[in-house]
């Protein structure tokens, strides 16, 4: 259904993608792992159009699009089959919840604003911001700007999610609330592809997992597979240092009480 082939990204004389290729099945919630400047997130934004790609190609919905070059016309296309959740919401501080998750369709896709409006109001239900609709950034939770931040990505009913390390701007105590969005929608069958530190939501949510290091990927395997039997040395020292973290075998400390 999507897929990243040879994708390659250098900043100067530093590879940060090394020959990328990456399928996404349908229904699918990818987990991308990996330590810092790994190539995670440039993964995603060269996915999204939002850095370029030295080279490489994507393909969603059996349609080809260059990642290093591609039109104005095509891009607009593309970018209507694609959500993007950003770390730091990315949300206009002068629009309130609702007018953030419509400004897109009533835009880019010159919908009715009454249509546009019914839509964003559904999906500000949908993750529990339905009586926060008429509030400006600047008087929600971060955990609460994230969710709108989530619904506006649902807004024009993507065919992939990409969620670049959503919870790493927030307190911990307002995380958990994120990722109980992020898992109703995979249970919805959406298909996600997520940067993130978050390990138990990695082994208990994803169906697949990813673990990059150096611009490349090291091991790709099923959830349980990967945190039960890595097949790399690396990875293994990965999971078992972000085990020792949280507490052990990938639990938090209160969870291993």
């Amino acid at each position: 259904m999507f897929s990243l082939r040879n994708v390659n990204k250098r900043f100067g004389d530093n590879v940060v993608l090394n020959n990328v290729s990456l399928d996404v099945n349908q229904g699918d919630v990818v987990a991308v792992l990996g330590p810092s400047g790994s190539g995670k997130t440039t993964l995603l934004r060269c996915a999204g159009y939002l850095t370029k790609a030295d080279s490489g190609t994507l393909t969603i919905g059996g349609r080809q699009y260059d990642m290093n070059k591609i039109s104005g016309r095509d891009l607009r296309e593309y970018r209507k089959r694609v959500g993007f959740v950003f770390q730091t919401f990315n949300l206009y501080g002068n629009k309130t919840a609702l007018g953030n998750v419509t400004l897109g369709l009533r835009v880019a896709q010159k919908m009715p604003k009454e249509e546009a409006e019914k839509i964003g109001k559904a999906l500000l239900e949908r993750v529990g911001l339905g009586d926060r609709m008429d509030f400006y950034p600047s008087k929600l939770s971060g955990g609460q700007q994230q969710r709108v931040a989530i619904a506006r990505a649902l807004a024009t009913n993507p065919e992939v999610i990409f969620f670049d390390e959503p919870t790493s701007a927030l307190d911990p105590e307002l995380t958990g609330e994120v990722l109980s969005v992020i898992r109703q929608l995979a249970d919805e069958g959406r298909t996600m592809i997520v940067v993130t530190h978050e390990m138990e939501f990695a082994r208990n949510v994803a169906t697949r997992v990813v673990f990059m290091e150096d611009g490349e990927i090291v091991e790709e395997n099923t959830a349980g597979e990967f945190f039960t039997n890595p097949q790399k040395e690396r990875t293994k020292a990965f999971i078992s240092r972000s085990s020792s973290w949280t507490g052990g075998e990938g639990k938090t400390p209160e969870q291993n009480q």
